[in-house]
């Protein structure tokens, strides 16, 4: 499956619509549709707000591989200027701060990093590339209270 977009709010619904039917053909539950949906979503977020090249959005390509190692592998890209928020180490003490007091921006990230498996990033041939995969019935991930 694909989907090709502009980075544009107006384009959620096509998006959302797209990742809900990858989720039904892979069989996922609704807590893992939901889980999905917000890695997504966080990605073209970050494309919209960011991906801007002067006035013009940047495009957005999303394809849907079944069957592998895991029931979905979801490759994200965009021509957005090249961009590694994965590379930027989050640190224990970062992690722990409350929403007010965090600097801002990275936080959509960690959830990526935690909702996401095996999620890489790449720049080539002029496009930022996301590539995660989707256990289904994957457990939110609990962090131990300090």
């Amino acid at each position: 499956m694909r989907l090709t977009l502009a980075a544009d709010n107006r384009e959620y619904p096509r998006l959302r619509e797209f990742v809900d039917r990858a989720c039904q053909q892979a069989g996922c539950s609704p807590g893992q549709r939901t889980r999905v949906q917000l890695v997504v979503e966080e990605l073209f977020s970050n494309t919209v707000k960011y991906g801007r090249r002067e006035a013009v959005p940047a495009s957005v390509t999303v394809t849907v591989d079944f069957g592998g190692a895991h029931p979905m592998t979801f490759h994200y890209e965009d021509d957005a200027p090249k961009h590694d928020a994965f590379g930027q180490a989050e640190t224990e003490d970062e992690f722990k701060r409350s929403v007010t007091s965090r600097r801002v921006g990275g936080l959509g990230i960690v959830l990526v990093r935690e909702l996401g498996k095996n999620v890489s990033y790449s720049y080539s041939d002029g496009k930022n590339h996301v590539r995660f995969s989707v256990e289904i019935d994957t457990p939110l991930p609990r962090r131990p209270r300090p």
